[in-house]
């Protein structure tokens, strides 16, 4: 099933964002129940602290982590600010069958909405307007990521005022909205996501440490699909 598929179909979806490149860590997701694994290149990562390499450095990596993941839909934020993949490296991503990609608006060239296989998970961060979503309604966005924390709000908890927030981007984008975990947020709080009408979490360092291991990741991942299954 392809990603955007699973997004708009399932009630409610767990996405594990991987704090380090790291094929175990990758099996602890999915035994854990991941739902769809998304990992990185070309960028500096704020909630990890961690830079991962270019794409070419990557690319034996993803191969292994596609075929390792099988069913479950693999992503890719496929640069940052100062570099991005190109138009070839997309369709060389197309043929080795990753499944979506996650960037934000501002960093994302054109090209990559062009694609005719990958599913779009698009960013927006916190100087979004109005004017952003009705942009945003009318776009060929697949998934929108709502990334709305300042960088102070990083690691701190949920408060209900941000439900509203994430709520209000539900109704006005009129796409069907993830939340990453930029707040500290709880398995237990799982459940004020789904009733704000969004359609997936996705967990990172700030649920799972910079630097967990197999079993801290497996573990973390495990309480989150257990607070899914349990809408």
């Amino acid at each position: 099933m392809q990603f955007k598929e699973m997004i708009r179909q399932n009630k409610f979806s767990l996405v594990v964002s991987l704090p380090s490149n790291d094929l175990e860590l990758a099996k602890a997701a999915l035994e854990g129940g991941a739902q769809a694994v998304k990992v990185h290149c070309n960028v500096w990562h704020r909630a990890s602290g961690h830079t991962f390499g270019s794409y070419a450095e990557n690319k034996e990596f993803l191969r292994k982590l596609i075929e390792l993941c099988g069913d479950v839909p693999v992503g890719l934020v496929p640069g940052g600010a100062d570099a991005f993949i190109t138009p070839e490296e997309r369709l060389e991503l197309e043929q080795m069958g990753l499944g979506f990609f996650s960037s934000y608006s501002q960093h994302l060239p054109c090209h990559m909405m062009e694609s005719q296989v990958l599913s779009k998970m698009v960013a927006i961060d916190y100087t979004y307007t109005p004017a952003t979503l009705d942009a945003v309604r009318r776009s060929p966005i697949d998934v929108l990521e709502c990334s709305v924390q300042p960088g102070e709000n990083y690691g701190t908890d949920l408060n209900y005022a941000d439900v509203l927030r994430y709520s209000d981007l539900v109704e006005k984008s009129g796409k069907p909205c993830l939340i990453p975990t930029q707040r500290k947020i709880k398995p237990c709080e799982v459940k004020h996501l789904y009733q704000a009408g969004c359609k997936a979490v996705m967990i990172g360092a700030i649920v799972m440490g910079k630097e967990p291991g197999p079993e801290q990741l497996k573990q973390a991942t495990a309480a989150f699909r257990e607070a899914v299954e349990a809408l």
